[in-house]
């Protein structure tokens, strides 16, 4: 369980990557005596099988705003841009170096919402980061894949999310260039704090601790269809609160 400290609760959610999906392994096969079609969008790129297999391994979350997607709201996202990928392996052909052909890397792709070419962008998420690159490369950029993702953001009971570190530079630009604190965004989980009743202005507040507790454990893991619940890690967050006020404790301890 994460730790409770100052009122505040330290975490991010972190995807656990595992095998490349079978589609993504055959495609790679059938274009291997045809490296020119290994690029994403080529060579008949499995892209309906990539995506649904994403969704399965992300428990249906969106890998930046942790917003409930499916398949027909949401699209594959590369966490470093394709035209990133692109750029850096034209010049490691120019220099004669093997490509490594991120663009199509499983660890390189994620599903995130929304659906491809949406009619009225939201302004925060994938849309928002768009082709954005940390001049710093990867250490700029706090990847949803980072082991170390968790400590580096705190959520709040008025659905804000902050570094936990305000020097961590990394933390700051990747919350300002993925929009992740935008205020429809906090909205939203406000309104998810508030359904659930860990929100200190719900109409309907948990006033059971052991209620609070069972949500926790189970906001911790996937539904019987193999998803978890919509901003899980915030409403966590809050729920410790909430629980922590229900028990008359200060916030200084785990649930």
């Amino acid at each position: 369980m994460q730790r409770l400290i100052d009122g505040k609760f330290w975490a991010m959610k972190q995807i656990q990557k595992g095998n490349e999906c079978a589609a993504l392994s055959t495609w790679r096969q059938d274009n291997a005596a045809a490296p020119q079609n290994l690029v994403y969008g080529e060579g008949g790129f499995p892209g309906a099988e990539v995506l649904k297999a994403l969704l399965a391994e992300q428990g249906n979350l969106c890998a930046y705003t942790l917003k409930l997607i499916d398949e027909t709201s949401a699209h594959i996202e590369h966490l470093k841009p394709q035209r990133k990928c692109r750029e850096e392996d034209d010049q490691r052909e120019a220099a004669n170096q093997v490509p490594r052909r991120e663009d199509v890397h499983w660890n390189n792709l994620v599903a995130c919402f929304p659906a491809p070419n949406p009619v009225a962008p939201p302004g925060y998420g994938a849309v928002k980061k768009d082709k954005w690159w940390p001049l710093s490369g990867a250490n700029g950029f706090v990847s949803p894949l980072s082991a170390d993702c968790e400590p580096r953001f705190q959520f709040e009971p008025n659905g804000s999310m902050k570094p936990a570190d305000a020097t961590d530079v990394a933390a700051v630009e990747t919350i300002r260039e993925i929009g992740l604190d935008d205020g429809r965004l906090q909205e939203l989980r406000r309104r998810a704090f508030m359904e659930m009743g860990v929100h200190p202005k719900s109409e309907r507040p948990l006033k059971s601790p052991t209620k609070v507790r069972q949500l926790i454990a189970a906001w911790l893991h996937r539904d019987g269809n193999n998803k978890f619940k919509e901003f899980c890690v915030p409403l966590r967050a809050v729920a410790l609160i909430h629980l922590a006020k229900l028990e008359g404790r200060s916030n200084t301890g785990a649930a």
